[in-house]
């Protein structure tokens, strides 16, 4: 969108013309040329995202090595916490570790998967107008337009894959997403903007705008003239699919159970790391961060579900692929990261043992 944060504008962008790129060069189905640009978009921001995951895996293997001595120090010092504090960082100096590290992929991905959120509701809502417009041009390009974004067993990959959206927007749901949300009013977009003239005068034509006596545009306080007219245009592509769903909520289910099995797989090798310091105090930080994991392991797949039915398929797609791609580097990561921490480990005490003689 045009007045929104310039990374989910420059992400948007970006995704626009590598899709572009993809269905003019290839000639590819418009959803097949949609989802690759959505593997491609999320492989490069998991390869970009992996350093900040390899040095917070570092820290929490490096974490779990000296957790018997930090429980040493809290037990001598428990009536000092200012000489406690001050030991707890002096061993943490010594042996190289960060409890800053252990935040850096939470501090990364949140803001990109508000990011990604925000960049496929406006892709979105920008097809919808593209669809739009199109219909009212040319009925026969529009319904084959429409019929491009079919994927499977959704009949719009635009909207999400539930049990209780249509495959097209209905004319209440066009005029409250363009006319009343704030964020989406219709002139924040891109689309808009490269289409301004044309589509400010089918609107004022449908009734979504009215003119006042200076020739300024302002959307219509009264919808019932724009409802009649979106009902006409785009009536073709609502009667073809009028009484069915959108989609069978299979990729909100497919993204909770990626969600699962990608916290059931970042668990692993702290619970190995556990298993081999069981002196370990259970009020610890490390042990309250592995409780910590337990319980995201079951509310994120909750959560997972809960914005992939809500928002479109492009992004439970987005979140299924991102899922298995970190299952696949975590598991990489679990069998290379000991062995690189022991030789870190290894490299420290020949310079300390260095420095000391």
């Amino acid at each position: 969108m045009i007045k929104s944060f310039f990374l989910t504008k420059w992400l948007l962008t970006a995704m626009r013309w590598l899709y572009e790129t993809i269905l003019n060069g290839s000639g590819m189905q418009a959803s097949y040329a949609i989802v690759l640009t959505i593997f491609v978009f999320t492989l490069a921001i998991r390869c970009l995202t992996v350093f900040g995951d390899i040095k917070s895996r570092k820290s929490s293997l490096q974490m779990a090595e000296i957790q018997p001595d930090l429980d040493r120090i809290m037990k001598k010092y428990a009536n000092d916490p200012q000489r406690m504090n001050k030991e707890r960082s002096k061993l943490m100096k010594e042996k190289g570790v960060s409890t800053l590290s252990g935040c850096l992929p939470l501090l990364i991905m949140m803001p990109l998967f508000f990011m990604f959120i925000n960049a496929f509701r406006a892709w979105s809502n920008e097809q919808m107008l593209s669809l739009l417009l199109t219909m009212d041009q040319d009925p026969t390009k529009g319904i084959e337009l429409f019929s491009q974004y079919k994927f499977f067993w959704i009949l719009n990959i635009w909207r999400p894959d539930n049990l209780s959206s249509s495959a097209v927007l209905t004319g209440e749901q066009f005029w409250r997403t363009f006319a009343l949300t704030k964020s989406t009013t219709v002139d924040k977009f891109i689309f808009y903007a490269e289409h301004q003239q044309v589509l400010d005068e089918l609107l004022l034509r449908m009734g979504f705008f009215v003119k006042d006596a200076a020739g300024v545009l302002s959307i219509a306080e009264d919808n019932a003239a724009f409802l009649a007219s979106y009902e006409t245009i785009m009536g073709p592509c609502i009667d073809a699919y009028k009484g069915y769903v959108n989609g069978y909520a299979i990729l909100p289910i497919l993204a909770g159970a990626t969600s699962f099995l990608l916290s059931w797989v970042s668990m692993q090798q702290q619970n190995k790391a556990q298993q081999q310091k069981p002196e370990a105090d259970k009020n610890n930080p490390a042990s309250q961060a592995a409780g910590m994991g337990k319980s995201m392991m079951y509310i994120m797949p909750i959560m997972s579900v809960f914005f992939c039915w809500q928002y479109d398929a492009t992004f439970s797609i987005y979140w299924i692929v991102s899922n298995i791609i970190a299952v696949c580097i975590n598991f990489i990561l679990n069998k290379t990261l000991p062995a690189a921490v022991e030789r870190d480990k290894q490299k420290r005490e020949a310079k300390l043992i260095k420095e000391r003689n």
